[in-house]
């Protein structure tokens, strides 16, 4: 009887669409491109921009708008049946000017009932699929990488040229709260501005702390990155952690594979210390590249989903991920938990 209610329990939290099996960090592939470069997470065919993907109940799609040239958008395809979307601004990692480099992950995330605006025009398809490669880890102390040689530094503008800013986030729930209240617009009265997340990877996450003291904000999530990791950005890494204002959660990895894990183990102490509610998990052998790369986005895409319900949706089920000393990713292998103020 004992197995069969345990049992039970976790179909209950898996019903929830939260508590599935929890992965181990994925295998880096040693596949390259046609140029040489790494392709971590293997071939895959690229997508037309307007096809309706994800695994939630409301299919999603990428789209621009003339009026937000600087930016893409992910949103439900159905937007009636969708109901209230909460909205999310997003930042790239390297701060890179592509709005689809991360669509695969946005793309799951919005199919869930979300509206996200992500910082960067239309890039090149090829940088939705990769390539990318995992940077280098740097022992505490060090001085800061070399820049890029000048082939790769034009290399890479042929990809995306230039790169994206803090102050696109604001532009970005700034246009959601404007598209909101505009008759005949197709998001008139469809989103909730009452309910707003910021989120970023790498230097997309320091753009996202970069604006944690705007007032609309409701929660925040951090992948892979923090004040601290990219020498001076910001210039007060103080006065910015004194600007978090709301439930905020990073998410890494290990101290071997990510670039990142130092500033979010920092990060996530001081912001304790100061009362803020906040969540860290790293997981052992999650490289810098997280799972953004695997299909629907991996199991990344799930945390995001669920703290995004639980904060912005109140969906108690939802936050079983993060509360309470058996919280999904607190039992899940290979995952390490520092938190307060979240049980």
């Amino acid at each position: 009887m004992k197995k069969m209610l345990l049992l039970v329990s976790g179909l209950a939290v898996a019903g929830a669409g939260f508590a599935q099996p929890v992965p181990p960090a994925p295998t880096l592939l040693a596949d390259k491109d046609a140029d040489g470069r790494p392709l971590p997470f293997g071939r895959r065919a690229v997508e037309p921009y307007d096809k309706a993907l994800g695994s939630g109940p409301y299919k999603a799609i990428m789209a621009t708008d003339a009026s937000l040239p600087a930016h893409v958008l992910y949103y439900p395809k159905d937007l009636k049946a969708a109901g209230k979307l909460p909205i999310v601004a997003w930042g790239n990692g390297a701060c890179i000017n592509a709005g689809n480099r991360f669509r695969y992950f946005l793309t799951e995330i919005a199919s869930r009932g979300y509206f996200i605006a992500a910082n960067g025009v239309m890039a090149n398809d090829k940088l939705e699929v990769g390539p990318q490669e995992n940077p280098a880890v740097r022992p505490p102390g060090s001085p800061p990488p070399p820049p890029p040689a000048p082939e790769q530094r034009a290399a890479n503008a042929r990809r995306a040229p230039g790169t994206t800013t803090k102050e696109q986030l604001i532009e970005s729930i700034n246009w959601a709260v404007r598209e909101n209240e505009r008759l005949g617009s197709p998001f008139y009265h469809r989103l909730d501005t009452s309910k707003i997340a910021v989120m970023g990877q790498s230097c997309g996450g320091v753009q996202a702390l970069n604006v944690a003291s705007d007032p609309r904000i409701r929660t925040m999530v951090i992948w892979s990155s923090g004040v601290g990791m990219i020498p001076n950005n910001p210039a007060d890494p103080s006065a910015v952690l004194a600007s978090v204002h709301t439930p905020i959660a990073y998410i890494h990895g290990d101290a071997q594979n990510d670039v990142a894990y130092y500033a979010g183990i920092d990060n996530v102490k001081r912001l304790g210390e100061r009362g803020i509610p906040v969540f860290g998990a790293w997981q052992d052998k999650m490289t810098h590249l997280g799972t953004y790369g695997q299909q629907d986005g991996g199991y990344f895409a799930r945390i995001a989903t669920a703290w995004l319900d639980w904060k912005l949706k109140d969906r108690r089920a939802a936050g079983k991920m993060f509360q309470g000393k058996n919280c999904t990713l607190c039992t899940g292998p290979g995952w390490h938990v520092a938190k307060h103020g979240i049980d």
